[in-house]
């Protein structure tokens, strides 16, 4: 995927969707674009093929105390088809790494908070992810050393069956001042690029499935969570 046209359209699309936003609730992340959960699409438009999950994280002030805790541990997330009720995984992330992975930004990255989320005219608006790696089994992101930036990072594309649901199950950890939310778009192709922001998915080469709720701090323990809730 090319990262500048999709980076593009996160711009857009926090532009877009500032007039949907409701009050904030003080458990969620300053300036997020989607509050609660949101199915946009629960099959694929017609014309595309291929799944996109993602997650994101973000402290929940953007002024966060550096003596104060954000940090989200996540032990593996999955993939589940759910197609006529029977439920197959596709995909599994279990960060099982021997030795300590770093991520580039073709599969992650600091993304500009401010003036708002995703916002493509700020300096640096995308950027590597250095506050997050993955060992024996753990991926962990210690969130509050970038207070003023959006943790963003996604699996592979993934052909899509059509007529069928998609879920995603995660086992996290989450502790202090800061959340955790998923989703999931899909694409016209593998390697489709982006070219235009279409809510209605009708010319765009991409479109949102889903957005799930944010998943609070979790009491010290590992916690697993499946979204969205249909």
């Amino acid at each position: 995927m090319k990262l500048l046209p999709y980076i593009l359209f996160l711009g857009i699309l926090a532009s877009c969707m500032k007039k949907y936003e409701m009050p904030q609730d003080s458990l969620i992340p300053e300036g997020a674009i989607w509050l609660k959960q949101t199915i946009k699409h629960d099959f694929a438009p017609h014309g595309f093929t291929v799944i996109a999950p993602w997650a994101q994280a973000a402290t929940l002030k953007s002024d966060h105390l550096s003596l104060d805790s954000a940090l989200i541990i996540i032990d593996y997330w999955k993939i589940i088809e759910v197609f006529n009720g029977k439920e197959s995984e596709i995909y599994l992330e279990n960060y099982d790494y021997f030795y300590v992975k770093k991520f580039s930004i073709y599969e992650a990255g600091l993304y500009c908070r401010f003036p708002s989320w995703f916002d493509t005219t700020c300096h640096d608006f995308h950027s590597q992810v250095k506050n997050m790696s993955a060992y024996n089994g753990l991926l962990t992101i210690d969130v509050a050393q970038t207070p003023d930036s959006i943790i963003h990072w996604w699996t592979p594309r993934l052909l899509y069956k059509t007529g069928a649901q998609y879920v995603i199950e995660a086992r996290v950890k989450i502790t202090g001042k800061t959340a955790l939310q998923f989703g999931m778009d899909y694409w016209r192709t593998l390697t489709a690029d982006f070219n235009v922001f279409d809510p209605d998915c009708i010319v765009s080469n991409n479109c949102e499935a889903w957005i799930s709720d944010w998943i609070l701090p979790t009491q010290g323990e590992f916690k697993t969570v499946r979204m969205p809730i249909r």
